[in-house]
């Protein structure tokens, strides 16, 4: 590939951060997982292509600053996520823990955290 389709690959990358970001709202994890691999390879392109920031040229660095505001999005949207996971799987260990009374009559708590809870899968 040559230079002068660096905005058309980059363009194309916006497009997959996009659907990436879509499929990620709607759980479709195969989805997912075929769009991260056309993401991959599309940056295989782009990145012998550019040395440096620098060497953009105006139109290929709006739209470079494009794609990075899409992938931080993103980025802002799976950390989210994921701590909304941790909070739910905190909620449902919670919720499955077992409470007795000990020794000295004070109630205990007793977790039995199975693997998928404990991320251990």
């Amino acid at each position: 590939m040559d230079r002068a389709n660096l905005v058309v690959e980059l363009k194309e990358l916006r497009d997959l951060i996009l659907e990436e970001r879509r499929a990620a709202r709607d759980l479709a994890v195969e989805d997912m997982l075929v769009l991260t691999e056309q993401k991959e390879q599309v940056l295989k392109q782009i990145l012998p292509l550019v040395d440096t920031v620098e060497a953009l040229t105006p139109e290929e660095r709006e739209m470079a600053e494009a794609v990075y505001s899409e992938n931080l999005r993103n980025a802002y949207f799976f950390w989210s996520a994921l701590s909304w996971v941790r909070e739910s799987v905190g909620f449902i260990g919670d919720q499955i823990s077992c409470r007795s009374y000990g020794e000295s009559g004070a109630m205990s708590k007793f977790r039995q955290s199975g693997a998928l809870l404990s991320g251990r899968v």
